[in-house]
């Protein structure tokens, strides 16, 4: 054989592989429904073709016809197929690197051992092995979760990194957790050394595109305050005036998400393991936290939050603005964020009010609080953590917010339910109260609508009754007794009642003596009065009115449709089976599989029997043409019944 044929056999072969190698893809994908890699494509590939070797060697060879080719190729795809499904099953897609990651992978892998045998001393050191969640609903077991939460507490202030993070934004979640460790998370804090300025100043320069020396005038190198994630300098613009620039520390980004890998696998591994934690929806929690903390690391995010904070502040009545720090977009970017310079005391610090007048600190409070409310049902943008560190006191005794890493936003809908809900709750009204609050949730066929505003009721008679008093933990309360109906809560509900709360607990910092009903009551009143007057009923009869329009010009089209119809008696009333697209999917998804396993009985069977059958042509001295069909029939069926059994134990 000449050096040429070679050539040609060997890019022949290579052509008919790589075509192979393509439908095998294009039909695993159809058959199984999930994407494989080409790395599994090959492999399957390769176990195929030496299978269909195997059947040349005993059938095939000495004896070939092309009436065999079916058979062969089927062969190949039938073996490709049992190999994907096995290896899906064994090792689903994308728990194993990529070659070109494993390196990268062992690396991250060594890192992450560490820092678990790290974490399980602190947790071992704590006495929080085992850890097990006490929900017992007694005198002893809130004993018992106020031990788990302060230990817990020391835990994550020893882990550091992101663990703390992820401490600080579980205490604003009092619908996920109960109240005992949201008070206990509230306290912690970052005790951790600032970066050395030799480090920090080329994040700074890289950043900015520019020496220091020429986008500011004077930087401290001392740092005003220093957490795990930045630190904040004091500095000054060309023009004179005093920023604050807050500065990524450096190489925190590889740690933090190394710590959000090992947060997700312990969540993951906790969900699989125990039912406390199944129960409790620890994955989903711990999504939602790490993309929070995600967010943080872009400060991008905050520089957005504190525009919209900016403009919220503008459109408000001058009695409900606090005060915003201007950010400068020129002098900021991922890992840099320069704000205006605001001189004064958080509130956060002891003693911080004890210089102002009674008379004063109560007006503060009622301004914080009612600032808050106005930027939740009025605008719609909102400061969903004003604890007493990120509001502070300016020299002229003014309020100012920091740290806008975490910003709600509310639709006009959600504000107008949010309205109804303290409105509802300010006049006392159970029925009213459990109306407003189940307009945010989709209620489930089993629930026990009776018992849940019996529930609603009894807890508007302990919280508002003679001589009870509000406080945060009513909120909490609210939304547990949702989630203990199987509600899901709406996480724009949480976020607003979160941020009441919250708000709640830094105006008692300022006014000890601060009631929330009594100011949520004034300022719904004053929101009632708002809507009586008459600018304001024009104004809500000409909303109504514009948003009545696409109905009233269709209404008499339909009118007449429906007399029409009457008066010839062809009027009927159509009533659609499977409305819900969910029961359609339900039942699309079980005929389906219904079908494919019946087909797959019924051409086992006729494979069974053509295969028994020595009936019709010869092609082969050894195999007749129904033989053939029946060979062709029991990969069909062998196909069909892979597919059955893959889509049965993956969704176990």
């Amino acid at each position: 054989m000449s050096v040429g044929s070679i050539v040609v056999d060997v890019i022949v072969m290579t052509a008919a592989t790589v075509v192979a190698m393509l439908v095998i893809g294009a039909f695993a994908r159809r058959v199984l429904g999930v994407r494989v890699g080409i790395v599994r494509i090959f492999l399957a590939g390769i176990i195929g073709l030496l299978a269909e070797l195997g059947f040349e060697s005993q059938f095939v060879w000495g004896s070939y016809t092309p009436a065999l080719i079916p058979v062969q190729f089927g062969i190949i795809l039938f073996v490709a197929i049992a190999f994907l499904v096995i290896a899906e099953l064994v090792v689903p897609q994308g728990t194993l690197p990529r070659p070109d990651q494993v390196l990268a992978d062992i690396r991250r892998s060594r890192e992450r051992s560490r820092r678990y045998a790290e974490l399980l001393r602190i947790g071992a050191r704590h006495r929080l092995l085992p850890f097990k969640l006490t929900t017992e609903q007694t005198s002893a077991g809130a004993a018992e979760r106020r031990r788990q939460a302060a230990a817990l507490t020391a835990a994550l202030e020893d882990a550091g990194g992101a663990f703390v993070k992820i401490g600080q934004i579980l205490s604003t979640r009092s619908d996920a957790l109960p109240p005992e460790y949201i008070e206990a998370f509230g306290r912690l804090q970052q005790r951790v050394p600032p970066a050395p300025w030799a480090d920090v100043e080329p994040v700074l320069t890289a950043s900015l595109g520019r020496p220091i020396d020429e986008v500011f005038a004077t930087f401290s190198h001392e740092p005003l305050a220093a957490a795990s994630i930045g630190q904040v300098h004091e500095a000054t613009l060309p023009d004179g005036r005093r920023v604050a620039v807050k500065v990524q520390r450096p190489g925190i980004v590889p740690l933090v998400e190394r710590d959000i890998d090992i947060a997700r696998r312990l969540a993951r591994r906790l969900t699989q393991s125990t039912g406390w934690a199944r129960a409790f929806g620890l994955d989903d929690l711990a999504e939602t936290l790490t993309e929070s903390l995600r967010d943080e690391l872009d400060y991008r995010v905050e520089a957005a939050n504190i525009a919209a904070m900016e403009a919220v502040q503008a459109a408000l009545p001058e009695d409900k603005r606090l005060r915003v720090p201007h950010f400068f977009a020129q002098f900021s970017a991922r890992d840099v964020l320069t704000m205006e310079f605001i001189d004064g005391t958080t509130l956060s610090e002891p003693g911080v009010a004890d210089r102002l007048t009674d008379r004063k600190r109560s007006a503060l409070a009622m301004r914080l609080f009612q600032g808050t409310l106005s930027q939740i049902m009025n605008a719609g943008v909102f400061h969903a953590d004003l604890h007493p560190g990120n509001v502070m006191i300016t020299r002229g005794d003014e309020l100012a917010l920091i740290d806008f890493g975490s910003v709600g936003r509310l639709d006009s809908e959600v504000r107008r339910q949010i309205t109804d809900v303290v409105l509802s709750f300010s006049r006392g009204d159970a029925r009213l109260f459990a109306d407003t609050l189940l307009t945010f949730v989709e209620l489930p066929d089993d629930l026990d609508e009776f018992m849940l505003r019996r529930q609603i009721g009894e807890f508007m008679s302990r919280y508002l009754g003679a001589g009870s008093e509000l406080d945060a933990s009513a909120f909490t309360e609210v939304i547990q007794i949702l989630g203990h109906h199987g509600l899901a809560v709406p996480p724009e509900l949480t976020a607003a009642f979160r941020a009441i709360a919250t708000v709640e607990g830094s105006a008692r910092v300022l006014d000890p003596g601060f009631n929330l009903v009594t100011e949520a009551t004034g300022y719904a009143q004053e929101r009632v009065d708002e809507q009586r007057r008459p600018r304001a009923i024009a104004r809500s009869a000409t909303d109504e009115l514009v948003g009545m329009l696409p109905a009233v010009r269709r209404l008499p089209r339909r009118i007449d449709q429906i007399t029409g119809q009457l008066a010839s008696g062809r009027l009927s009333v159509n009533v659609r089976l499977f409305a819900d697209r969910r029961d359609r999917a339900v039942l699309r998804e079980f005929i389906n599989l219904a079908a494919i396993t019946f087909l797959a009985g019924v051409f086992g069977l006729m494979a069974a029997m053509l295969l028994s059958s020595g009936a019709g042509p010869d092609i082969t001295p050894t195999l007749t043409l129904f033989q053939l069909f029946g060979y062709l029939l029991v990969i069909l069926s062998g196909v069909l019944t892979l597919r059955v059994v893959f889509d049965v134990l993956r969704r176990r």
